[in-house]
């Protein structure tokens, strides 16, 4: 019997998020797979990135322009159905399915109704529904995200197992020899804060960018920049519009999607990674940043209150005057920074993408034993 597996999103240039974690668990299931793997791709041919596939493995390429899970996994899986299926991202296809492991990252959109307006709000919640009511298990990353499943959807707690993400092997102190270079050929002069990731609304950066404004005046010369990654669009638009007026346009930096190496250059140059997010089920940022050694100041909500609790300055979210103190503080206070540094990595040594990949290939392999019997 073979593990069917949505890798629709794994491989991708500019991946976040889920992407980086169907990459990362998926590049390491082909290696040494449960089982015989069969792995459903929206593309032409398999991608260049993904490592050679164990024998009894193969890549099912179906591209389709629209409605592919909808229309043309749908399809596929009724033609031939494997043993078992693994959906990485919510959203399963409709119809009969075989046995279902679906990972839900998290329910943002309940937690923080605001960034979720309209069709955008409704569309999540009915994935996380048809989830609970067809899948056999959900992985979750984080004991927060099983806690808002149990609790505000009334999951059985027996059907959700927690599988923490890991860190990529770029995320790790660098010398500065090795990150000032970067950081000059992406036209950063520190001192400056940094925030990654600026591609929803749930991360919160036109709040960032008033406390910002609020704790080093908008018209003093030399104080420090404030960084961010993977701004484009409207995102970047609004934020641009909220620097400007606030009087610090000349000091918010944007900056699109960056490689590993390249962020991790820019953690290790930082003064601190910032986190406003409203919610996260995990908060890949923040755990990265702490890998990297750099402090970390976030709000104290969701998965980055239980990744980085005890080794971040956590703040309430609707609470601008600890930002703004938080700001100074992280700006002017070397040994604060060292500190949260130090204690950031110690407790990023516990999240590991191989004992992730280790964890879901058990329970996958386990999965699959039930749908035989």
């Amino acid at each position: 019997m073979e593990i069917g597996i949505d890798a629709s999103r794994a491989f991708q240039s500019g991946a976040t998020g889920i992407g980086v974690y169907a990459t990362e668990i998926i590049s390491r299931l082909v290696l040494t797979p449960p089982a015989p793997l069969r792995l459903y791709l929206n593309r032409s041919r398999p991608p260049e990135a993904a490592p050679h596939l164990a024998q009894g493995s193969e890549w099912r390429c179906i591209p389709f322009p629209r409605g592919w899970t909808a229309l043309r996994l749908r399809w596929e899986l009724g033609r031939n159905r494997p043993g078992l299926l693994w959906v990485p991202a919510y959203r399963l296809p409709g119809g009969a399915l075989p046995r279902s492991v679906v990972t839900v990252h998290g329910v943002e959109h309940r937690q923080a109704p605001s960034a979720y307006p309209g069709a955008a709000g409704r569309s999540v919640e009915s994935f996380v529904l048809d989830t609970l009511r067809r899948a056999a298990r959900v992985i979750s990353p984080s004991e927060t995200t099983k806690a808002d499943l149990v609790h505000l959807y009334g999951a059985d707690p027996s059907r959700v197992t927690v599988i923490p993400h890991g860190v990529s092997a770029a995320m790790r102190r660098l010398d500065p020899d090795a990150y000032l270079p970067v950081l000059r050929s992406l036209g950063v002069e520190p001192p400056y804060f940094l925030v990654a990731g600026a591609h929803h609304l749930r991360k919160n950066v036109p709040f960032l960018v008033r406390q910002f404004a609020r704790a080093f005046s908008p018209g003093g010369a030399g104080g420090p920049l404030l960084v961010v990654t993977n701004a484009t669009g409207e995102r970047a638009r609004a934020i641009l519009a909220e620097a400007a007026e606030r009087g610090v346009g000349g000091r918010v930096l944007l900056l699109g999607h960056l490689g590993d190496g390249q962020l991790a250059a820019l953690y290790c140059g930082a003064l601190a990674a910032c986190v406003p997010s409203l919610y996260e089920g995990f908060g890949l940022p923040a755990l990265d940043a702490m890998a990297c050694g750099t402090a970390v100041m976030a709000n104290g909500v969701g998965g980055v209150q239980e990744i980085a609790e005890g080794a971040a300055l956590l703040l309430k979210p609707d609470d601008p005057d600890g930002w703004v103190d938080g700001l100074r503080r992280l700006g002017s206070e070397p040994a604060l920074r060292d500190h949260l540094g130090q204690l950031g990595a110690a407790r990023a040594t516990r999240f590991s993408w191989d004992r992730s990949a280790a964890a879901h290939a058990e329970l996958l392999g386990s999965e699959l034993r039930l749908a035989a019997t």
